[in-house]
Order: structure tokens, then C-alpha cells, then sequence
């Protein structure tokens, strides 16, 4: 973390462990996840309007904190939703205080390059899927190369499961317990 970042810890409570969905991006050189990993990501929140049903928590309660950012004099939001979940939320003004979100957690990894809070969630691997669209095809000057652009509505398949011809892996996801997070270093 550079000098300018601020690690955003949730405030201690007594609320118990939970399980959620995480967005885990396929950049180059990823680190592979399996079931029974601990996982400590930076995170954002990400709004249920392009999930698959399946990754989408209703209704989970949390307490958002603004976060005075310095150096643009502009505020930045974090909701805490359990010790080990805390994600950054985006939008002009995401209010303070006690709500309800409705959505999955977003790895991103390249959180701390853009903004100056970098909330963390912390679990284990409970299971794995991906997250997949409609695959366009279009070649490329390349003989039996093609660009694939992912259209039409998200779904979900169960890591291992076989992805139909037509589809195209766009996330990878995980759902992580809570409850048997790492302890905080």
C-alpha cells in the first residue's frame, strides 16, 4: 500500500461469520483458487442488476462508513458487513449508518491504484463456479483466430461443470465463508 492508502478496517462486533459470493478477475498471472483456500481480497461492492441470481445475497445488512479522502477533499464509502467483509461502494453518495445491500463482493485486485481506502474481506473457499455470456465470435486476420465479445445475460455454471460451445467465461467466482476467515496480519 502506498502512503496515501488507507487500510479500512471494519469496527468490531459481535456479528458472526457468513457466507458470500466473490468476482475474481482473470488477469494474467492470477493466483489459482481452490475449495479450502483462505482468502484475504481487496473489495468492492457489485450491484445484482448483471449477476446470475445464483450469486446474488438479498438483503445483507451492513453499516457504511464515509471516509474523508485528504489529498481530493471528495468522501469515499465502505459498507462492513461482518469483521471480515468490508467492501468499498461506488456512486456519489452511498449515505452513513445502518442498510441493506443486495449484490456479491468484487476482487480487485488494482483497488489501492484507484482509490485511497482499500477495504479487505477475509474467508475460506467453500465453492467455486464461473461466471459465463453469450460468446460472439468475430475472425480475425488471422485464419482460425477470432476475438470473442461476451454479450446477453449472465449465468452461472458449477466449477467443473461442462460450458456450452456458445459461452464464454467472464468471472471466475468463489463463496467464501466468513466464519473461517485468516487471522488478520
Amino acid at each position: 500500500m502506498s502512503e496515501e492508502t488507507v487500510a479500512c478496517e471494519p469496527p468490531a462486533d459481535d456479528r458472526c461469520g457468513m457466507r458470500i459470493w466473490m468476482l475474481v478477475d482473470q488477469e494474467p498471472g492470477y493466483e489459482r483458487l481452490h475449495v479450502g483456500d483462505p482468502i484475504e481480497a481487496t473489495t468492492e461492492w457489485c450491484p445484482a442488476d448483471t449477476l446470475p441470481p445464483e450469486l446474488v445475497s438479498e438483503n445483507v445488512p451492513v453499516h457504511i462508513e464515509r471516509v474523508r479522502v485528504e489529498q481530493s477533499g471528495k468522501d469515499e464509502y465502505v459498507a462492513h458487513a461482518d469483521p471480515n467483509v468490508s467492501a468499498l461502494l461506488h456512486g456519489e453518495s452511498a449515505g452513513e449508518g445502518d442498510a441493506e445491500l443486495t449484490g456479491c463482493l468484487m476482487y480487485d485486485r488494482y483497488l489501492h491504484l484507484f482509490s485511497t481506502t482499500v477495504p479487505l474481506s477475509r474467508g475460506v473457499i467453500v465453492r467455486r463456479g464461473v461466471v459465463t455470456r453469450e460468446a460472439n465470435r468475430l475472425p480475425t486476420s488471422y485464419p482460425g483466430w477470432y476475438s470473442v465479445n461476451p454479450s446477453g445475460p449472465s449465468t452461472f455454471v458449477e466449477f467443473g461443470d461442462p460450458i456450452p460451445r456458445e459461452r464464454t467465461i467472464t468471472w471466475d467466482c468463489v463463496e467464501i465463508d466468513t466464519e473461517g476467515a485468516p487471522s488478520r496480519s
